[in-house]
């Protein structure tokens, strides 16, 4: 059964100061062995998280939280500084931008394949899905022109084709995916919902209450890399709205 665990997860980072730059300074420092002390801004601090089966979960929080770092962690990206992280399943981490993945020398025929194979698939289990990948894109006889001849919205689509073919146990979405037109998104409807329910678990970070309500039944609340609070997705998604309230005095 899929599961993800952290115990005790901080991630930290180490910012260079503007004098770190300069190479002349450096040397003379390392000459004199006189270092200033690093500053450390940590990500995440001591995360402790179960995610079991059937989970369907919603990272809320303001931008710099620590939502994106904390799915890099889960996906085996972004080691963490300290602690510890346990994965059981197939992962798809979707955490790029629209055309994140694509070749852009390579034809929408090619890609389907490549990209396939890139997120963990084998290419006989891509090649078997081209047409019906095509046809759902709508792209015609552009899938065989190369992708950097399509617009934005051709390769949303034909990226989000490619995507919802897939089957993870655990799936990690960064702000859902992007649909293009609204034509598209209409028909792409069922089949968004139809990949996200067939993931044995999910986990999505976005700043959009109605989708986290749609496909979420629980919720984390990361404020400065902490875990605020986790619950039903209505109560957390409450508790974090009256908190700006509270802090602007109103």
């Amino acid at each position: 059964m899929p599961s993800v665990s952290l115990r005790g997860v901080r991630v930290e980072h180490q910012l260079l100061s503007v004098r770190d730059y300069n190479l002349k300074n450096r040397v003379v420092q390392t000459a004199r062995r006189r270092f200033q002390e690093p500053i450390v801004i940590a990500a995440l601090k001591a995360i402790d998280l179960d995610i079991r089966e059937g989970t369907r979960l919603g990272l809320v929080g303001p931008n710099g939280a620590g939502k994106s770092t904390l799915l890099s962690v889960m996906a085996g990206l972004l080691p963490p500084t300290h602690g510890s992280v346990q994965v059981d399943g197939r992962v798809l981490a979707l955490l790029g931008s629209a055309a994140a993945g694509l070749d852009q020398e390579a034809t929408g025929r090619d890609n389907i394949v490549s990209m396939g194979v890139q997120l963990g698939e084998s290419p006989r289990a891509m090649r078997s899905r081209i047409d019906d990948i095509a046809d759902f894109s709508g792209l015609g006889e552009r899938i065989l022109h190369p992708a950097y001849s399509y617009s934005t919205g051709m390769q949303t689509r034909l990226r989000f084709s490619i995507l919802t073919s897939l089957r993870p146990d655990i799936l990690l979405l960064d702000e859902g995916l992007g649909t293009a037109d609204a034509e598209f998104t209409a028909r792409a409807s069922r089949r968004l919902n139809e990949f996200l329910s067939s993931a044995g678990i999910l986990v999505l970070a976005s700043h959009g209450d109605a989708l986290l309500r749609e496909q979420c039944t629980d919720a984390v609340w990361l404020d400065s890399g902490a875990v605020a609070s986790r619950g039903p997705i209505d109560a957390v998604l409450t508790d974090y709205h009256a908190s700006y309230v509270t802090a602007a005095g109103l």
